[in-house]
């Protein structure tokens, strides 16, 4: 009984929903011609878009960061590992996208400037560019200092003859009063205003609309159209790109970006040297005038006491105190240079300070061996230990400059341009063929909702058996008259045209049994 009862419900819901199914149907093909005009309006706006839509280009460029110590330190030993330093892409990333970096490239392009023809809203842009109007004004100077509406002001063409013998009028963009005229290739101004047009491409009444925005500003906006990525985990290859509606011009962008990038690490790879070059050669006369000063009182101590020899033990002595003498040399000016990269709890620093340690206890067991000597050979051996040392630092000066010399002279950076920028061919966006097919889906799927909640929303009968449902009787079902349909909308026409009530029209004219007895409905 319960299986049978089960059944018969499965079958009622399957019929329900196939009801429910064929009803939907029949609402979407009665409204047929509404779903196709609306699909073919959402079309035809995806197609004016596509068209109208400013295209945006993209170009790219591509760098390698290389190790700063490659090649270096077998070059000039010590000195270049001790100013080689590895940076991660990361870092390298936030250079190049640096105000330092970018504020170069704004202003040799006067970035800060934007000069766009004035055009109608919205479409006005793309309608140019479809018919072929192209309007084009290069401003290499534009100061502002007035109360100017958003730093903008109206630039309008007056006459031309050619490009370069073009003159303009300039106007306050709101009230359209005229400030001065101008001619292009000439500085023109007034009080608060200077402006340099370098060339205009434009007819005659072709207004333009200058305005002056921030340097950091016009910066923030290169850092939103600029990508970097790096290839690879690792790699050391950066890839630049940025986009832009003119390809000329955002290929020169990041052309200049990648250079400015490449000399300024150039520029701080060489400043590194001549910073410890500098230092080097403030203290050369210094340890100069220590060698001569010991070497003449290591003389005049001879001529006093005539010459005096050391003996094999003092002349042992005097190797071992000038080779730690050295050591101890050579340790303090490595820790002026470790001391900029790493801290006192680095292993690197402690291991310097370690030996330093070490050194100078030896020091003290031979100043304790020395002092067993005669006094005149401990003043001879601390005279011939003092010129030898002074010697010996002042040689180490020299080399270590004349490395340094070395190091400037071929230093080259650790950036390589592989590839200079180049536009894409094609505008990466809009994609036009995905705007229409979106734009047509979206039409179709548009149509559809309204006529299902036109269609729920309706509360009319459209079916007998809707009111057999409620349980009363149906007699007799009467058809819908397409003659009473077009009589209806003659009536509509007459009274929009003539001012006519209903009472003053003829018989035939609003009533079916008369103006038509044979029809079906009657």
């Amino acid at each position: 009984m319960s299986n049978n009862l089960g059944t018969e419900l499965s079958a009622t819901q399957s019929n329900t929903d196939e009801i429910d199914l064929s009803k939907l149907i029949s609402i979407l093909l009665d409204n047929v011609w509404l779903i196709i005009a609306i699909t073919i309006l959402f079309s035809a706006i995806g197609v004016a878009y596509a068209l109208l839509a400013t295209p945006i280009y993209k170009a790219d460029a591509l760098l390698q960061v290389e190790s700063k110590s490659s090649g270096m330190s077998a070059m000039v030993g010590d000195m270049g590992d001790m100013l080689s330093s590895d940076s991660s892409s990361t870092t390298e990333v936030e250079i190049i996208k640096s105000r330092m970096n970018l504020g170069k490239t704004v202003d040799k392009f006067n970035l800060t400037i934007n000069a766009v023809p004035k055009s109608f809203p919205i479409i006005g842009k793309g309608l140019d560019r479809v018919l072929g109007q192209t309007k084009h004004i290069q401003v290499n100077r534009f100061d502002i200092r007035g109360n100017y509406p958003n730093n903008s002001v109206l630039l309008k063409v007056i006459a031309t003859s050619n490009e370069t013998l073009t003159e303009y009028s300039v106007h306050d963009i709101e009230s359209n009063e005229t400030l001065f005229s101008g001619r292009v290739g000439e500085l023109a101004k007034n009080n608060n205003l200077s402006i340099y047009v370098q060339s205009i491409k434009a007819n005659v009444g072709d207004e333009f609309i200058l305005t002056r925005i921030s340097r950091f500003k016009a910066i923030q906006k290169i850092q939103s159209s600029l990508s970097i990525s790096e290839k690879g985990k690792q790699s050391g290859i950066l890839l630049l790109s940025i986009t832009g509606e003119n390809k000329t011009l955002i290929e020169m962008i990041l052309n200049d970006i990648s250079q400015n990038y490449f000399l300024q690490n150039v520029q701080r790879n060489s400043a590194e040297a001549e910073k410890s070059l500098s230092f080097l050669q403030t203290h050369l006369p210094d340890i100069k005038t220590e060698l001569s000063a010991s070497e003449n009182l290591l003389n005049d101590f001879r001529q006093k006491n005539e010459s005096i020899d050391l003996s094999m033990e003092a002349q042992s002595a005097l190797k071992v105190m000038v080779s730690l003498e050295s050591q101890l040399n050579e340790l303090t000016f490595k820790e002026s240079e470790i001391a900029k990269r790493f801290t006192k709890d680095h292993p690197t620093y402690k291991a310097l300070l370690d030996k330093r340690k070490v050194l100078l206890e030896s020091q003290k067991e031979l100043n304790f061996e020395v002092k067993q000597l005669p006094k005149t050979q401990r003043d001879v051996l601390r005279m011939k230990r003092d010129v030898e040392v002074n010697q010996q630092i002042y040689v180490q000066l020299l080399n270590k400059v004349q490395e340094l010399n070395i190091l400037k002279a071929r230093t080259v950076g650790n950036v390589r341009i592989l590839d200079e920028a180049q536009s894409y061919s094609n505008a990466i966006k809009p994609i036009k063929t995905m705007i229409v097919i979106m734009a047509t889906f979206l039409g179709l799927v548009i149509s559809v909702v309204l006529v299902s909640i036109k269609a729920i929303l309706h509360k009319g009968v459209e079916n007998p058996d809707e009111v057999e449902a409620l349980g009363l009787s149906v007699y007799a079902s009467i058809p819908m008259s397409n003659f009473q349909i077009g009589m209806d909308a003659k009536v509509k026409r007459k009274k929009g045209k003539h001012k006519k009530s209903i009472a003053k029209l003829e018989l035939h004219e609003t009533l079916l049994a008369v103006a038509n007895p044979a029809d079906l409905s009657i």
